[in-house]
C-alpha cells in the first residue's frame, strides 16, 4: 500500500515497528470481525506504533462492544474529519486496509508481532530513561536499576491465553518428580521449616545440610541422586555459632574436611556488612521487590551449582510487615522464581508464633498465612509433649531433647509421618583448663520404644492361662485388680516405673484390641455392674 509507506518513519534510527503488519491486521479485522475479538484479549490500541492505527483499532472496539459489524463503511463517520487520515487519502484508506492480504502472515502472527514490537520500544524507553536517571550526580544506583526492572516485568509480553485439548501420556513415561531430600525437598520449589524458638531448628538445618552434602541418610531421609551442593545463608547467628552446629554432626557422623569441600557453602549476614540480605521493602514510597538481589543470588546459586539454599530466618530477609499477606505472598512467589530460574530447592526457615501454646502447624507460623500458602512444602517441629514423655518412659529432664519433624502442608506427594529425632550433645574438645568444652546439640534419628519388646507369645498364652474366664481381673487402671497387674507379673515390669507401667497399658490395650483378651461386663462382690477382663481368643 503506497499510503502505508508514507507512514513509515523517518528517522534514521527509527524505535522497533512494522507499519505495514498494523495496517495488514486492521484489514483483517475490517473483512473478518472476530479477529478483533480474538485479539482484543492481549492486544491494546496502545500497542500499535502508528496512532492513526490505534485510533481506528480502539474504534473497532468500541463498535463491537455495542454489536455493531464493523466495516469500512460503519467506521466512515468516526473519521471523516480526522486530519491525519486526509494525509493518507481520507476515508478511502479504510477501504484500501481490506486489500492487503498481509504476506504469509496469519492474523495471530501479526497481532503477537505488533505486540512485541510494542514491549521492545517500551524496553528501549525504559532503559533510556534508566541510562539519564544513572548520569545524575548522587544517583541512588540500585533504586534506578530495581524501579527499572519492576516496569520491564510489567511490559513482558504475556502469552495468549487459550484452551489446549489434553494430549493423552503414558504414565510410565512421565518423567520423575525431581526430588531432592527424602520427600521433603523438590527442585524447582521453596519449602519452610516452621519450629519455636530455641526448639532445635538450627541444629536441624545443620544435620540437613550435612546429609545433602554427604549424600548419607544422616536424617533417616533418602538424598535422591547423590550429594548435592548445599548453602546455608544464615542471617542471625555469627559463623563461629555456625561451626559449632556443623562441626559437632561432623564430629558425631565422621565427617571429615574432604566430605564437604566445595559441597557445603556458609555465610553469616552478622559477620560482614556485604552479607547483609534484602530481597523487599517497604517505606513511605511504597512496596518494592528489589529484584537485583532475586537476580544475584539466582546468579550466585547457579555459578556454584547449588541444589539447596537454606535462608535462615525468612523474616530477616526482608523488611517488610510480617503480617501483610498481600506482600509477603510476592516476597515467597519471588523466592520460587528464583528456585525455578537456577533450579534448585530453597528452604526458608520461619519462627513460630506460638511456643509453648500446643502443638506448631503451619497456622502457628508467625505473621500472615501467605508465606506458607506460598510454599510446596512446610516441615514443622515439635517438642516431645509431656504425655509423650510419661507414654514412653522420657524423664522430664530429658523430654527437650526429643523432637518430630512433620510435613504439615504436602502439595506434590502424600504426606509422611512425623519422623522422631533424639538432639544429643557432642563435645567439640575444645575446652581449657579453665573452661569445659562445647557441648553442641546434633540431630539423630530416634524411634520410640515399642511396648511389644521383648513381649513374646509365651507371655500371652500365660496371660490367657491365669484369666481363663473368671470375672477376676478389671479393666480399669484405677482398680487395685487391674489386669495389668497380672501383665507386668508374668512380663517381669514394675509398675512403679512410668515407663513400665505406660508400657503394660499399651500391651493390655493392644491384646484387647486384638481379641486376645475380651471385655465382659459383670456384677463385682457388691453386685455393681463392672467391666472385667476374660480370655479371648488363643494366639
Amino acid at each position: 500500500m503506497s499510503s502505508v509507506a508514507r507512514l513509515a518513519p523517518a528517522d534514521p534510527k527509527p524505535m522497533p515497528s512494522n507499519i505495514e503488519a498494523e495496517a495488514s491486521l486492521l484489514g483483517a479485522m475490517l473483512i473478518d470481525n472476530e479477529v478483533a475479538r480474538r485479539s482484543r484479549a492481549f492486544l491494546a490500541p496502545g500497542h500499535f506504533f502508528e496512532p492513526i492505527h490505534a485510533r481506528i483499532y480502539d474504534r473497532i472496539l468500541q463498535l463491537l462492544d455495542r454489536k455493531t459489524v464493523v466495516t469500512p463503511v460503519t467506521l466512515k463517520p468516526y473519521f471523516e474529519s480526522d486530519e491525519a487520515l486526509k494525509d493518507l487519502g481520507g476515508v478511502s484508506y479504510l477501504a484500501r486496509l481490506t486489500g492487503d492480504p498481509g504476506g504469509m502472515l496469519s492474523s495471530a502472527e501479526l497481532a503477537h508481532q505488533i505486540r512485541e514490537l510494542a514491549a521492545q520500544r517500551q524496553t528501549a524507553e525504559v532503559t533510556a530513561a534508566a541510562a539519564a536517571a544513572l548520569r545524575e550526580p548522587g544517583a541512588n544506583t540500585a533504586q534506578i536499576l530495581a524501579d527499572m526492572n519492576a516496569t520491564l516485568e510489567q511490559a513482558k509480553p504475556r502469552p495468549t491465553i487459550e484452551a489446549t485439548p489434553y494430549a493423552w501420556r503414558d504414565p510410565s513415561e512421565i518423567p520423575l518428580r525431581p526430588w531432592v531430600l527424602g520427600r521433603w525437598l523438590l527442585r524447582r520449589t521453596v519449602a519452610g521449616i516452621i519450629a519455636p524458638g530455641g526448639s532445635g531448628k538450627s541444629t536441624a538445618l545443620a544435620g540437613i545440610a550435612l546429609s545433602l552434602a554427604t549424600g548419607r541418610p544422616l536424617i533417616g531421609k533418602h538424598v535422591h541422586g547423590g550429594r548435592k551442593r548445599v548453602w546455608i545463608y544464615n542471617l542471625e547467628d555469627e559463623i563461629d555459632e555456625l561451626s559449632r552446629s556443623i562441626q559437632a554432626a561432623a564430629k558425631h557422623h565422621g565427617i571429615g574436611p574432604a566430605d564437604l569441600d566445595g559441597w557445603l557453602m556458609v555465610d553469616s549476614a552478622m559477620d560482614a556488612p556485604a552479607k547483609q540480605l534484602c530481597t523487599a521493602i517497604s517505606d513511605e514510597t511504597g512496596f518494592r521487590l528489589l529484584q537485583p538481589v532475586y537476580d544475584e543470588l539466582a546468579a550466585a546459586i547457579r555459578k556454584r551449582d547449588i541444589d539447596v539454599l537454606i535462608i535462615d530466618p525468612f523474616v530477616s530477609s526482608h523488611a517488610i510487615e510480617e503480617n501483610d499477606n498481600g506482600r509477603v505472598d510476592k516476597v515467597v512467589k519471588a523466592w520460587v522464581r528464583v528456585a525455578m530460574a537456577a533450579d534448585c530447592s530453597i528452604v526458608l526457615a520461619h519462627h513460630s508464633s506460638k511456643a509453648g501454646a500446643g502443638e506448631v502447624t503451619v497456622m502457628s507460623s508467625r505473621g500472615g498465612s501467605a508465606a506458607v500458602d506460598a510454599m510446596r512444602a512446610a516441615m514443622v517441629l515439635n517438642r516431645m509433649t509431656v504425655d509423650e514423655a510419661k507414654r514412653w518412659g522420657i524423664a522430664e529432664a530429658e523430654r527437650k531433647r526429643y523432637v518430630r519433624i512433620g510435613d504439615d502442608k504436602s502439595s506434590r506427594a502424600p504426606a509422611e509421618a512425623a519422623d522422631w529425632f533424639q538432639i544429643i550433645g557432642v563435645d567439640l574438645g575444645n575446652g581449657t583448663e579453665d573452661c569445659p568444652g562445647d557441648n553442641v546439640g546434633v540431630l539423630v534419628p530416634w524411634s520410640p520404644p515399642d511396648p511389644f519388646d521383648d513381649v513374646t507369645i509365651e507371655h500371652l498364652r500365660t496371660v490367657q492361662r491365669r484369666v481363663g474366664s473368671a470375672h477376676e481381673w478389671r479393666e480399669s487402671p484405677q482398680s487395685p485388680h487391674w489386669i495389668g497387674n497380672l501383665v507386668a507379673e508374668v512380663i517381669g515390669l514394675d509398675l512403679e516405673e512410668a515407663a513400665d507401667k505406660a508400657k503394660v497399658k499399651s500391651i493390655a490395650k493392644e491384646w484387647i484390641k486384638a481379641g486376645a483378651l475380651r471385655v465382659e461386663e459383670g456384677p463385682d462382690q457388691n453386685r455393681q455392674a463392672r467391666k472385667f477382663v476374660v480370655s479371648g481368643e488363643a494366639e
